[in-house]
């Protein structure tokens, strides 16, 4: 319970962290203003904008890199800086590290709806579902969170994980055909669909949005797979890092 205490502390911390609001959340209002202006009045073949794609695709994007700042928390207070301190503090490190991460991916998400209400109300971008967006992007969100906490607790070299989380974000983006087409085979099939978080949270708002419910949370669904999966693995990783 003595954590708890700390919630305040935390969220300030997150709050007043302002390159991480600066590449979570002007980057990508910059960004999606610049496209909204540039895609202005083209409509794809279904007469759709193709400036919902697009902000739909950013705000998704995004989360993939929101684990960030988890991880430089957990290493500055658990790894290297407050180490020490916090080795003596009155509560369980184990349930510290748990709540940087749940209320780093809140803070994650919250810049996520932050994004999404200045795309519908300053940039005319039409979100059908917010229930359902706000559940995918909460879902990626925790994902990304998870598996930066893994890069810290596994590489013990700072810089090492932070590229690696850097790797994860700009690889799925790649491997989701966005910079560039990929290699047509079952191994790059299978990377830019199911087994691509971006292009599983993108798919299941689009079904979500066609009344297709049903492969809506299928790929909801396998997204919810992988991060109680990959949960349970940073729990094992983790316990034996605080050691």
């Amino acid at each position: 319970m003595r954590v708890l205490s700390t919630t305040k502390f935390t969220m300030l911390r997150l709050v007043r962290n302002y390159i991480v609001l600066l590449l979570l959340l002007i980057v990508p209002i910059a960004l999606l203003t610049i496209f909204s202006f540039i895609l202005s009045g083209m409509t794809n073949d279904e007469g759709n904008p193709y400036f919902n794609e697009t902000a739909l695709t950013m705000v998704l994007t995004f989360q993939l890199f929101g684990g960030s700042t988890v991880m430089h928390y957990l290493n500055y207070d658990l790894f290297t800086l407050n180490r020490e301190r916090m080795f003596v503090a009155p509560f369980n490190r184990t349930m510290y590290a748990l709540s940087i991460m749940m209320f780093g991916s809140i803070f994650s998400v919250l810049l996520g709806i932050v994004l999404m209400i200045y795309s519908q109300f300053a940039l005319g971008m039409v979100w059908n579902n917010w229930a359902w967006t706000i559940y995918l992007i909460s879902l990626m969100s925790v994902l990304s969170s998870i598996v930066c906490v893994i890069f810290t607790c596994v590489v013990k070299k700072f810089k090492l994980a932070e590229r690696l989380s850097e790797i994860y974000g700009v690889g799925f983006v790649m491997l989701a055909g966005l910079f560039f087409p990929m290699p047509q085979n079952a191994v790059f099939d299978f990377l830019g669909s199911y087994g691509n978080p971006l292009t599983l949270s993108i798919g299941a708002v689009r079904a979500g949005g066609n009344g297709n419910w049903a492969e809506a949370w299928l790929q909801a669904n396998i997204l919810l797979a992988a991060i109680v999966t990959l949960f349970l693995v940073m729990i094992v990783v983790g316990r034996r890092r605080l050691k």
